[in-house]
C-alpha cells in the first residue's frame, strides 16, 4: 500500500508542480463543456416573450393610438442559437405596428378596433419581422383606440 507522501510524489514533479495529467484533465473538461453548450444550443426551444407595443403610420385624421393591453406575449419556437440573436434581447422587445396595415380590412372610419389572436398572429407572420420562429400571439384579443 502507498502512503500519502508517495501519492503526492507521483502527481508532482521535482519543483512541486502538478504533472501533465492534471492539465489534460482540465483541457478535457473545457472541451466537454463546450460540446455540451453546442449540443444544448442546437436543440429547439419554445419560449414566450412580452413585447411593448408602439403604433406608427396613423390613418388620416387620427393622431394617437392606445391599446389594451400595452404588451403582447408572443410565442416563439426556434433553436437556441437563433434565440441568442439580438432581435430577441430584452432591449429590442418593442413591437412597432402600422395602424394603417392593421385596420385596412376593418375600415378606416372607426375609433376603436378589436383584433383576435388569429388576426394578430397572421399580421405579424405576414409582416416578416420574426420569420418562421413566431408560433402565435398569446393574448386572446387586443383593442385599439384611435383619437384625433
Amino acid at each position: 500500500m502507498r502512503t500519502a507522501k508517495q501519492l503526492k510524489q507521483e502527481i508532482t514533479n521535482e519543483q512541486g508542480h502538478l504533472k501533465m495529467p492534471s492539465l489534460a484533465f482540465v483541457l478535457c473538461l473545457v472541451i466537454s463543456a463546450m460540446l455540451w453548450l453546442f449540443v444544448s444550443l442546437a436543440q429547439e426551444y419554445t419560449v414566450n416573450y412580452d413585447y411593448k407595443l408602439s403604433f406608427t403610420d396613423m390613418p388620416p385624421g387620427k393622431s394617437k393610438a392606445v391599446s389594451g393591453p400595452n404588451t403582447l406575449r408572443l410565442t416563439f419556437k426556434a433553436k437556441g442559437f437563433t434565440l441568442l440573436s439580438p432581435s430577441f434581447w430584452e432591449s429590442n422587445r418593442t413591437l412597432r405596428l402600422s395602424v394603417k396595415e392593421l385596420v385596412k380590412f376593418k375600415g378606416e372610419n372607426l375609433n376603436s378596433y378589436q383584433f383576435t389572436q388569429t388576426e394578430l398572429t397572421d399580421y405579424l407572420k405576414e409582416s416578416g419581422d420574426f420569420g418562421e420562429e413566431l408560433v402565435n400571439v398569446e393574448s386572446p384579443t387586443m383593442t385599439l383606440y384611435l383619437s384625433k
